[in-house]
């Protein structure tokens, strides 16, 4: 596009857009007698106009850990951690320290299923989404 100076004034450029028709004119008519519905308010006239923070409903209430069971995964995997410290530091010879020992492993096999179990919750939202998502599409 020419930049603007003396001598382009008053000169349109071939990339402008034709005027409205005025409101008094006829509409324009389609072969068979109908107006078209270009035609009674220019090329923006059908457009929708666009949605406000009014129009967009409130997503639904859902859990309020939004990773569900993040937080007691965080709580299992430092559990585990430190029981897995706690048996590496035991003598497994001595009666006590089997003892221990039998205890430590018990309750890494519950972390370990709590674990489990958290995962496979996971697993059931998404494939619950994904199923409505395969609905609605």
């Amino acid at each position: 596009m020419d930049p603007i100076s003396s001598s382009t004034t008053g000169v349109v450029s071939s990339k402008t857009t034709p005027a409205a028709p005025p409101a008094d004119a006829p509409a324009s008519r389609v072969a068979d007698g109908r107006a078209t519905a270009s035609a009674t308010g220019g090329p923006f006239a059908a457009a929708p106009a666009a949605a406000s923070a009014a129009d967009i409903p409130e997503p639904p209430a859902g859990p309020a850990d939004p990773a569900l069971g993040q937080e007691v995964l965080d709580r299992a995997f430092a559990t585990l951690e430190k029981l897995e410290k706690e048996l590496k530091s035991i003598d497994p010879t001595t009666p006590e320290g089997a003892k221990r020992m039998a205890e430590i492993t018990r309750q890494l096999n519950r972390v370990d299923e709590m674990i489990r179990m958290v995962n496979e919750m996971r697993r059931s939202r998404h494939e619950a989404n994904m199923a409505v998502i395969d609905n609605i599409a």
